[in-house]
Formats: structure tokens, C-alpha cells, sequence
């Protein structure tokens, strides 16, 4: 299962944090761990789905500088687990802040059952999963 969510942001942030996005989004849900070394970003989205608890979407993404722009390419994990995430997009300095649009995509390998009521329970799992996410993500927009 893929989710697949844009967002436009702008935020008050200073222009030098175009280059930062730890210092932008860093310790703000859904962010948990983020870090950067050099051009690599690397971090966690956390999501609390019923059935699962407390998942982590790991992901990396690198930062091409472009002036007073930047792009985020997300970039693939070496061995992705059962739920990760690709964050890409664009950034740049506008008057008041920083602008972004940005683009996650968050992959999910939920078991599937053999049985009708496997397949069943499955699907309630699924769709439950996805609107957890959902509202995980909209705190995005909202920060």
C-alpha cells in the first residue's frame, strides 16, 4: 500500500534554514527523529495506527541547493522495512519565510490473510491504517 500526500507550507523561518530542515521541522510531529549530514537528510514520520501502535516511516532524502531554492530528492533506503516513507519537493526564500512544497510517500506491507475473514479483517486494517495516517499528516498543514 502507497499513500501518497502534497503539501504547500509556508513558515516564518529565516532564510539560512532553507538549507536546515532539521532546524525547521526538527521535534515538530509528525517528525521524530531528523538529522542531516552535509546534503543527506535522514529521519522518521511517526504514526499511531490501531492493530500496529506506534509505527516509524524511515526515510532520506538529499538537499540540491539551488540559489535562494533548494530541492529535496528522496532518495531509496538500502533495505527498506515493512514501512518506510519517501519525502521529496521544493523549498524557497519568500518574503516572511520559507515556502515548501512537499510531497510523502508513505509504503505500508500489511499481512494479508488466506481466508474471506482474513481478507476482511485485512481491508478494515488497511482502511483504518490509512486514515490514522491521514490525520498524522494533515498536522503538516497545520504547523
Amino acid at each position: 500500500m502507497v499513500l501518497e500526500k502534497t503539501f504547500h507550507l509556508k513558515l516564518p523561518a529565516p532564510p539560512a534554514h532553507l538549507l536546515q530542515p532539521e532546524q525547521v521541522f526538527g521535534g515538530k510531529p509528525p517528525f521524530g527523529e531528523l538529522t542531516r549530514q552535509d546534503t543527506t537528510l535522514r529521519g522518521y514520520l511517526v504514526a499511531e495506527a490501531p492493530l500496529f501502535g506506534e509505527i516509524q516511516f524511515p526515510f532520506q532524502s538529499r538537499i540540491h541547493p539551488q540559489g535562494l531554492a533548494a530541492r529535496l530528492e528522496a532518495l531509496p533506503l538500502p533495505e527498506p522495512p515493512a514501512f518506510w516513507a519517501e519525502l521529496e519537493g521544493h523549498g524557497e526564500v519568500v518574503e516572511g519565510g520559507i515556502a515548501y512544497q512537499l510531497t510523502l510517500r508513505i509504503h505500508a506491507t500489511l499481512p494479508q490473510g488466506e481466508k474471506w475473514g482474513g481478507r476482511a479483517l485485512g481491508r478494515l486494517a488497511e482502511a483504518a491504517f490509512e486514515r490514522n495516517v491521514e490525520r498524522v499528516l494533515q498536522q503538516l498543514v497545520q504547523a
